[in-house]
């Protein structure tokens, strides 16, 4: 007990370490990018690192928090807007997706299996899931689930920061309305986990906080310092889940994750630039709307750039839902094939 307890709070430290020197740097999204090199570069190197996996379900459901908050503001003005939106980001992952399969399945030669779960946009853990129980490449399909999301964790503050700058937020009050919403929040969050929802975490906060605060009864913000510290603890997952993987399967799975993490950053950003003037909706709140993955990380940077998070928080919380009632049909699609011809 004492040792883990030892490990997480040296994760924390470097983590948080790695975090406050890129975001001191003037580095859009500095805080998650840093906890990501850090506690990869570390665990790399063999430190006893460990993130228990409730720490990764209560950033979840604090980004839902986060979502919720905003319901009553920006987002009641872009409603009329919000179907074309999540047309727009469905068209956009079904492009991705499909360049994706093709690539890994086609272009290297993997089953179709694992190609489908590299491929899949959203829902990690399901992923993981299926490829396991479709015997897939486990080891190629969470590295290239990882590098994509890291790929567009870095690529994604850094081209929003270019061009949108949010003005300096004024230090936000702890109140009580910002205690009772943390209540909330961590009573849905375990209620998630007791009903083993996938993704409920997110969900059920979000939709718990945004009608406590659509209805006027909770009125507050997200202080900056629980947002750098909720991207921490995101950043220090993923740096994690990437180190798991073996040298080996790294340094195979490599050139397809890197190809497909650049269409999947080429496909979101030309997406949100193609549509801002269509939609009139600014780029960076449909670059992070319609980024395939890391919805808890794309959340919590939409509320650093000012990006509406209540907008961003939407097509997320769509989009893992429909991915998660849609994956069972393509596993079956892909179970039947395996059984028929015996093929990984």
């Amino acid at each position: 007990m004492l040792h883990t307890a030892t490990s997480l709070g040296l994760t924390i430290l470097l983590g948080g370490a790695g975090g406050m020197l890129v975001a001191a740097a003037g580095i859009p999204g500095g805080w998650i990018i840093g906890a990501i090199t850090a506690s990869f570069a570390a665990a790399t190197l063999k430190a006893p690192l460990t993130m228990p996996p409730i720490l990764r379900s209560i950033a979840m459901g604090f980004a839902g928090m986060t979502v919720g908050a905003s319901i009553d503001r920006e987002l009641f003005a872009a409603a009329a807007v919000i179907p074309w939106s999540l047309l727009a980001m469905f068209t956009l992952l079904t492009v991705f997706g499909w360049l994706t399969y093709v690539l890994h399945r086609h272009g290297y030669g993997a089953s179709g299996a694992t190609a489908i779960s590299c491929a899949w946009p959203g829902n990690v853990l399901l992923a993981f899931a299926g490829a396991e129980a479709l015997r897939a490449d486990m080891e190629r399909v969470a590295v290239v689930q990882m590098v994509r999301v890291v790929i567009l964790m870095g690529a994604l503050p850094l081209t929003i920061g270019a061009f949108h700058r949010s003005e300096s937020a004024p230090a936000v009050p702890v109140t009580a309305d910002l205690g009772i919403a943390a209540a909330v929040t961590l009573i849905c969050t375990a209620t998630a986990l007791r009903a083993r929802i996938a993704g409920g975490e997110m969900f059920l906060s979000a939709i718990a906080i945004g009608a406590l605060s659509a209805s006027g009864v909770l009125r507050f913000e997200m202080p900056g310092e629980a947002l750098a510290a909720l991207q921490v603890l995101v950043g220090v997952y993923i740096g994690l889940s990437l180190a798991r993987c073996s040298r080996t399967a790294f340094l195979t799975a490599l050139a397809p994750s890197l190809i497909g993490a650049v269409v999947a950053v080429v496909v979101t950003l030309g997406g949100a630039f193609a549509l801002e003037g269509l939609l009139g909706v600014p780029a960076a709140a449909l670059a992070l709307a319609f980024a395939p993955g890391g919805a808890e990380a794309m959340i919590l940077l939409a509320a650093l750039f000012d990006a509406d998070p209540g907008f961003v928080g939407i097509h997320h919380t769509l989009r893992l839902i429909v991915l998660t009632l849609l994956f069972p049909v393509m596993l079956r699609s892909f179970a039947g094939a395996y059984h028929s011809t015996g093929k990984r």
